[in-house]
């Protein structure tokens, strides 16, 4: 409420943003259509848990970077909106370190589910209470 809603990706560095806890969690890539930003985002809380994330930007403490299908709920109940609703996350590769090449029939179908998954419209969406 005291910085007000952001109206463009620059506005979020004047915003508590809900981190993942790591240093690349710093800067939020975005993108609309073929534009494409990056914000240094700050704020006083960094969590290792998404849950937390999703919990903390529903007590509105902050921005949150979420998949939209985890803030679902609460977006369908009110205690969350979006916010810069034409941005989203830019994708993030995902890696699957195996030992060899040879892998057990569970772990490559595990790696197919992951691939069929991930290649699904995933965008992760700007939430606030």
């Amino acid at each position: 409420e005291q910085a007000g809603e952001p109206q463009n990706p620059a506005d979020l560095t004047r915003h508590e943003c809900l981190r993942m806890l790591n240093p690349e969690a710093e800067v939020w890539r975005l993108r609309k259509g073929a534009e494409s930003v990056e914000v240094s985002v700050g704020g006083r809380f960094c969590m290792n848990s998404v849950g937390m994330i999703r919990r903390m930007a529903a007590l509105d403490l902050g921005i949150a970077m979420l998949v939209e299908e985890i803030a679902a709920e609460e977006v369908a109940s009110g205690q969350l909106q979006r916010v810069l609703p034409q941005w989203e996350a830019a994708p993030v590769p995902i890696y699957a370190v195996t030992e060899t090449r040879l892998l057990p029939a569970k772990t490559q179908r595990f790696i197919d589910f992951m691939r069929e998954e991930t290649s699904r419209s995933c965008a992760e969406h700007l939430c606030q209470s």
